[in-house]
């Protein structure tokens, strides 16, 4: 299913469920450490693929592979899964920042009908005005991202509000599963590791606010059950 993605290690039964957005290019880098890899071309740039890019872990190695939802569903209670969620709408002022701010907008959310430029009240509208399998899998909403064909989370929740403290927790679980995850994460691709300080879009106006908690209604609350926040 389109946006969907979940990275199996076969040889430590450990799956992730990725959200962009969310710690997602830290989070590959890590795990590449895990696999050997041959180098392959980017299809567009004239470097070598790198882990964050999701085309590498289908072209340079043969130690990790997507799954699709059924696939994931078969294997959930035989492997380790663990995803990194945030507050959703962090998560799309982030994306609104990345994709819609820059000179020139993200190619596929252009197609979608986003302006460069446009208001993030405008930008949340349109993005909840979309089907969920039609929206760009920078905003699809995290449950949908991370959940089965039966609609089962990940056995590991972290957030990125508590990531130093979660990874900690979910690394030293896997060494003990002889799974060599130790070591703090690297920050990568975040505004302040390339020296952004991006200001904050404008507050929701009541009837974008409407529409968001009824898009991303159950993001809104597995991060509070998992930061302990009351609705």
């Amino acid at each position: 299913m389109k946006g969907k993605g979940f990275l199996y290690f076969p040889k430590y039964a450990l799956v992730y469920a990725r959200i962009p957005k969310c710690a997602n290019t830290s989070i590959k880098s890590r795990l590449a450490e895990l696999i050997s890899a041959t180098a392959a071309p980017h299809p567009t740039l004239p470097i070598a693929l790198q882990p964050t890019n999701d085309r590498f872990w289908k072209r340079c190695t043969t130690e990790a592979k997507w799954l699709k939802p059924d696939r994931f569903t078969a294997l959930h209670d035989t492997v380790t899964s663990f995803t990194v969620i945030r507050d959703p709408l962090q998560r799309l002022q982030s994306c609104y920042r990345e994709k819609i701010c820059r000179a020139k907008i993200f190619p596929p959310m252009r197609r979608l009908g986003y302006r460069n430029g446009m208001d993030f009240n405008d930008f949340v509208e349109l993005t909840c005005s979309l089907e969920v399998c039609d929206m760009d899998v920078h905003t699809q909403p995290q449950t949908f991202l991370i959940s089965d064909s039966q609609g089962r989370l990940p056995n590991f929740i972290g957030t990125l509000e508590n990531l130093a403290a979660d990874w900690e927790n979910f690394s030293q679980r896997m060494i003990k599963q002889g799974i060599p995850l130790g070591g703090p994460l690297d920050c990568l691709n975040s505004s302040k590791q390339q020296g952004r300080s991006d200001p904050a879009p404008e507050p929701l106006s009541p009837q974008t606010r409407r529409m968001f908690d009824l898009t991303y209604g159950a993001d809104i609350k597995l991060h509070a059950r998992m930061t302990a926040q009351p609705l």
